[in-house]
């Protein structure tokens, strides 16, 4: 038998613990940029296959308003926009305890403040963070 425990997926962004107040729900997306590989056929149908070395991803991690993370985030996004040499730029890393899913990118960067939400119930901040190169392995569960 094997387990999924959504406590069990540490997410780290510079140094920043992320897992503290996440969303009920998807929390966290990660997505390619570009595909590994895009195709073109020929008019009599011959197909062509391009590998793409682009290997940029994008992160979506949504945590509720009321988390502590968005503060820390918050104030490197804006150390960030404010200073120079890229003092936002840090790793991102998320991987599963029970298992072995491992993403990882060595330089990654907040891209925008999120969206700010307010209503009669409490509600979300979605970070989107850029990812130069992403690199790991979508991996299963371990058995128990």
């Amino acid at each position: 038998m094997k387990t999924y425990d959504p406590k069990k997926f540490p997410i780290t962004f510079a140094g920043i613990p992320c897992n503290k107040g996440v969303a009920d729900g998807t929390f966290l997306v990660v997505s390619s940029v570009k595909p590994g590989f895009s195709s073109k056929a020929s008019v009599d149908g011959e197909v062509t296959r391009t590998r793409s070395h682009d290997r940029r991803a994008v992160a979506r991690l949504t945590l509720m308003q009321s988390s502590e993370v968005n503060e820390r985030l918050s104030k490197l996004y804006n150390n960030d926009r404010n200073a120079v040499n890229g003092q936002g730029v840090g790793a991102f890393m998320v991987m599963d305890l029970n298992g072995t899913t491992l993403l990882e990118c060595e330089k990654a960067y907040i891209a925008d403040d999120p969206d700010l939400n307010l209503g009669a119930e409490a509600e979300t901040r979605e970070w989107v963070i850029e990812l130069s190169t992403l690199s790991g392995i979508h991996g299963g569960a371990i058995d128990d």
